[in-house]
């Protein structure tokens, strides 16, 4: 039997993502806030533009009231789509950025754990991030820096 995920340890690695929910929601929300103003702003010029430009064309054109009325609905199908469209990109954008968030506020979870451990007495405590994981160069200086104080504290023989 091929080897199947477990559900409970992937619903647990979910939840896992939202590790410092006031840094990634205040990150989520510039990243949405962003994205949702360029979305509105493109709607605005498209809407405005098109609206403007439909209604010369269509009232000035020989057409039946009910060609007429045909096309206008075509037009606010196409902004239903667009907007819906527009609306899928944030939730895409947000959930980027999560994942995104995660990859900085897990280090950081990860160094706050060790930072206890070495404050309660394990001078053997070091940083082991992820290898996607943002703070590599700070990890290894870390590291490095606790390798030189349990060097330099050692008793000399």
């Amino acid at each position: 039997m091929p080897n199947m995920p477990n559900p409970i340890k992937r619903r647990r690695s979910l939840r896992n993502f939202w590790i410092n929910p006031e840094f990634q929601s205040r990150y989520i929300f510039w990243i949405s806030a962003s994205g949702l103003a360029l979305v509105a702003l493109n709607a605005a010029v498209f809407y405005f533009y098109t609206q403007e430009n439909y209604a010369m064309l269509v009232d000035l054109s020989p057409m039946t009231d009910e060609a007429k009325a045909l096309l206008y609905s075509e037009l606010r199908e196409i902004v239903t789509k667009l907007v819906l469209a527009s609306a899928a990109f944030l939730g895409a954008t947000a959930a980027i950025g999560v994942v995104i968030s995660h990859r900085a506020a897990g280090p950081m979870f990860h160094f706050k754990r060790v930072f206890a451990e070495i404050r309660n007495g394990n001078r053997a405590a070091r940083v082991n991030l992820r290898p996607k994981d943002d703070f590599q160069d700070v990890a290894i200086e870390f590291n490095r820096m606790m390798d030189s104080v349990v060097e330099t504290k050692a008793p000399k023989a």
